[in-house]
């Protein structure tokens, strides 16, 4: 298991042993493992939800949601994390899009009771790491449910590829 710690052995004094005429010890040797935890994210395996484009001035509108990013943190000493997404260069059949047209509208869907999270900001172009929802320090441990309202303007229409990139750290 990525991040799994080496076994710790202990050896464990189980003491006298009872109706003994004489003190007796007996060793006893366990093999513990000492885990500080994970931090584990899922993504629903579906595409994000996306509806058809619609004319919007100069740009073709293109409106959905980012799929179900589920963030599991169970590690001791509960330092917290961080939700982040950035986008690649959209490319068409002719090339690359110009700029950055896909925008983000973060949510959190569900979270722990034990957790206290900060939702990022609406983003206007997704080029550069752009924070989907923090946990800080000692708010973090637990189960949350994200997700994001998209929305994509694009000079024309067509086919169009992107790789929206999720970090959680």
């Amino acid at each position: 298991m990525p991040g799994a710690r080496a076994p710790v052995a202990l050896a464990v004094v189980v003491g006298t042993l009872v109706g003994s005429a004489v003190p007796a010890a007996a060793d006893a040797e366990f093999v513990v493992t000492v885990s500080d935890g994970d931090l584990l994210i899922s993504v629903d395996r579906e595409r994000a939800a996306l509806l058809p484009s619609v004319l919007a001035g100069a740009r073709y509108a293109v409106t959905g949601s980012l799929g179900t990013l589920t963030v599991v943190d169970t590690r001791v000493g509960d330092p917290g994390w961080n939700a982040a997404g950035q986008v690649s260069s959209f490319v068409t059949g002719s090339g690359a899009v110009p700029g950055y047209p896909l925008s983000w509208t973060p949510e959190v869907l569900d979270h722990s009771s034990v957790q206290v999270l900060t939702v990022g900001s609406v983003v206007r172009g997704l080029g550069a790491s752009r924070v989907l929802a923090v946990a800080g320090p000692a708010a973090g441990r637990g189960t949350a449910r994200l997700t994001a309202g998209l929305e994509v303007l694009l000079p024309d229409p067509g086919e169009t590829a992107a790789v929206l990139t999720i970090t959680v750290i």
